[in-house]
Order: C-alpha cells, then structure tokens, then sequence
C-alpha cells in the first residue's frame, strides 16, 4: 500500500505544504545524516521545490534525478522505489526512497525522496567486521572463568555435545566415551572433578573412576595397537 495514499493528492498544493512539514520532521529526526527533497514535475529542470538538509549540495531551483528523468519520461512512475542504493556526484554510498505523488488520473506530478547518507556507517561496519573476525580454521575455544564448578561444567557439556549424546547417557560405551574425552580435555586434573561430574551425570564416584580406568586402558591398548 502506498504511505501517501491517505492524502488528498488531487489538491497539490495543500499535498505539497503537507509534505513539507513531514519532511522537516524526517530531517530533524536523522540529522545529519539525512536528507529530504520535494520535486514538482511541471518544470523537470527546476523540479527540487524543497529541500530538508544538505548531503547532496543541491539546492531549491535543482534539476531532476536521472532516475526521475526516466521514470517520467517512460511513464513508469507507478512503482514506488524503496531502500535503494545512491551515489553522490563524488562516488559516495547513499541509500534512498523515492514515493511519487500521483493525481486521481494516477498521474504522477511530484516525488517525496528521502536520502540517508551511509558512507560512515559503511566504514564503521567494516571496521567492526575486521575487529569481530577471528581466525576461521582455528579450532581452539575458551570460556573465561575463575570458578572451577563452572569451568568443569563447561567442558562437561562440550564434551556431552562430542558424544553426541543428551544427558542423562544409558549406554555404558557412550559414558566411557563422554570420560574419555573428559580426561583428554584435563578435567581429571582437578581435584574436584570427580565429585562434580559424578554429580552432574547421575553416578557414583566409584563408577566415575571405574570408567575412568577402562578409558585410559582402552587408550593405551590403541596406541599400543597403533590405532588413534
């Protein structure tokens, strides 16, 4: 649906003035990054009757775009154009919004534009890119905690995702493997491992050790073997 549709545009001066008004508001609330231009067709040389800030350096008196020469000159002016990529004379990137004023012969006599300047959000976003990005093939992660609970609890869990698995594990092979991974990942150096695992699996300490054993059995039987 048209955002104009609601005004009477068969009277085009009160539409105009209307316009006006809204484009002081739409300036004023993107400043200084925006700006707001009001064409009349009757004179596509001096079609720019109003203007709400200045990215463009064009002034009331100024020439229609390229693209408003084509549109009216193909009758094309229908089609509303919305968030579209712009240049500024000097190769700047602008984004914009072109809305055409129609009579009730659906007669396009004027266009309400409004242009965002986003040159400097474009390099703030490439900028951001390059401070965000990390190295895509590095397989290293960490959580940063001084809280040993925690810290178990996180290697827990990535290692419960490296099973496979969801907890609570049934199978005996899959917690052999979830203990496996545990000690490879050093959670075993810690004292408190144990009791802490034991406790977020469901298990006795003694099972925790049990498969503790039958792990690093099966490891150096396999690298007895050459298997990895």
């Amino acid at each position: 649906m048209n955002p104009l549709e609601s005004i009477d545009t068969t009277d085009k001066q009160s539409t105009f003035t209307l316009l006006k008004q809204i484009a002081v508001g739409i300036e004023k609330l993107f400043t200084p990054y925006c700006e707001v231009v009001i064409h009349d067709f009757t004179d596509l040389e001096k079609s720019i009757i109003h203007i709400e800030g200045n990215i463009s350096g064009r002034k009331v008196g100024g020439a229609a775009t390229d693209l408003l020469l084509t549109q009216a000159k193909n009758g094309n002016t229908i089609q509303d154009f919305y968030n579209y990529q712009t240049y500024l004379p000097n190769g700047r990137n602008m984004k914009s919004c072109t809305m055409f004023l129609r009579d009730e012969n659906n007669f396009a006599y004027g266009a309400f534009c409004i242009n965002l300047d986003i040159g400097v959000f474009a390099g703030f976003h490439r900028f951001l890119g390059e401070f965000l990005s990390i190295d895509a093939g590095s397989e290293v992660s960490e959580t940063l905690s001084d809280d040993i609970h925690s810290t178990i609890h996180t290697i827990l869990r990535e290692s419960v995702t490296d099973v496979g698995a969801e907890l609570p594990i049934m199978s005996k092979e899959d917690k052999i493997d979830l203990i496996a991974r545990l000690d490879e990942k050093g959670a075993f150096q810690v004292k408190k491992a144990v009791p802490l695992i034991a406790e977020e699996l469901g298990l006795s300490r003694s099972t925790i050790y049990n498969y503790l054993t039958e792990a690093r059995d099966k490891s150096n039987s396999n690298q007895v073997n050459g298997e990895t």
